[in-house]
C-alpha cells in the first residue's frame, strides 16, 4: 500500500473536504447540486492519498473493511474509507440518500440497477441491470435517489482497492435486493474496523 509521505502534505486534505461539504449543505441546495459539488471535492481529495492514515488502509480477508473518517455532528453526512481485497463485493443494495464514491487506490466495478415495479410492496422489487462501470483511481461515481441509487460494488481485480465514500444521512441499515426472487430485506450495517469491534455501523 502507498506509504504516508513526511516530506510534504497534500494541499487538499480530509478536513478541507469536510469543510467543503459542510459549506455546500449549509446552502440547502437540491440533491443534483449537492452531487455535482461534492463530486468535484471528492475528485480533488482522491487526487492525492497522502492524507489517509495507515490505520484506515487496513483490510481483511473476511470482508471488505469500513473505516469511519468523519461523522457530521448535525447528522447530515458521514465520510468513510473502504478497503476491498480481491473478489470482495457488496450485495445489491440502496441507501435512501445521496452519495458520492471516489477511488484512492486501484479500481472498483459498480453495477447499477433500475427498479421496474411501482415500489408499493416493501418486501419485493423487480430489478433490471442498467449499466456496469469500472471506476478507476481518481474517478468518482454517485447515488441520486430515487432512481439512481440501487447498485452493487466489487473489487474484480487482483489487487487491494481503497475507496472514499460520503453519504447524505446517518443510518444503520440498507435494503438488500435479490434480483432472482425479487425479495427485499433490511440489512444491518456493521463496523469492520478493528478498533470498532461489532458495534452497529453508520453508512
Amino acid at each position: 500500500m502507498t506509504a504516508m509521505s513526511t516530506a510534504s502534505s497534500p494541499t487538499f486534505g480530509l478536513q478541507d473536504y469536510v469543510r467543503t461539504i459542510d459549506a455546500v449543505l449549509r446552502r440547502r441546495p437540491a440533491n443534483p447540486v449537492i452531487i455535482r459539488e461534492v463530486s468535484l471535492a471528492t475528485k480533488q481529495l482522491c487526487a492525492d492519498d497522502r492524507w489517509l492514515e495507515e490505520r484506515h488502509r487496513v483490510g481483511s480477508q473476511d470482508c471488505y473493511t469500513r473505516h469511519l473518517l468523519h461523522r457530521d455532528p448535525e447528522n447530515r453526512f458521514v465520510v468513510l474509507a473502504l478497503v476491498w481485497m480481491p473478489g470482495q463485493m457488496t450485495a445489491i443494495h440502496d441507501h435512501s440518500c445521496w452519495g458520492v464514491m471516489g477511488i484512492l487506490q486501484n479500481s472498483l466495478e459498480e453495477v447499477c440497477y433500475d427498479r421496474l415495479d411501482d415500489g408499493k410492496r416493501p418486501d419485493f422489487a423487480e430489478l433490471e441491470q442498467s449499466r456496469g462501470t469500472d471506476v478507476g483511481r481518481g474517478s468518482v461515481a454517485y447515488l441520486l435517489p430515487p432512481y439512481e441509487e440501487i447498485h452493487r460494488i466489487g473489487n474484480t481485480s487482483n489487487k487491494p482497492t481503497i475507496s472514499l465514500h460520503v453519504y447524505g444521512r446517518d443510518l444503520d441499515a440498507v435494503n438488500v435486493f435479490d434480483q432472482v426472487t425479487g425479495k427485499v430485506t433490511q440489512m444491518r450495517i456493521k463496523y469492520y474496523s478493528p478498533e470498532c469491534g461489532k458495534a452497529p455501523f453508520v453508512i
